[in-house]
């Protein structure tokens, strides 16, 4: 009986629409878009930090630049 497996849950990515395992991104604080490992902490650096306590803040909210609006945002 395998004690680690994989899951069977994904969730996709708001900017680059890849999907990806739930565990291996999140939600990002500021603007709550759910984002991939590349969108959200940038870095393994970042990653270990949020780990310890950091904020999940992405990438382009630290940046200070505004979000990229989704399609289904964008329309009236």
């Amino acid at each position: 009986m395998p004690v680690f497996k994989k899951s069977i849950f994904f969730s996709e990515c708001d900017r680059c629409h890849v999907r990806f395992q739930i565990g291996s991104g999140g939600v990002c604080e500021r603007c709550r878009k759910i984002l991939c490992d590349d969108h959200l902490h940038g870095s393994l650096v970042r990653r270990i930090q949020v780990s310890f306590g950091a904020p999940p803040i992405c990438v382009s909210c630290r940046a200070g630049r505004p979000a990229r609006p989704n399609a289904a945002e964008a329309r009236p």
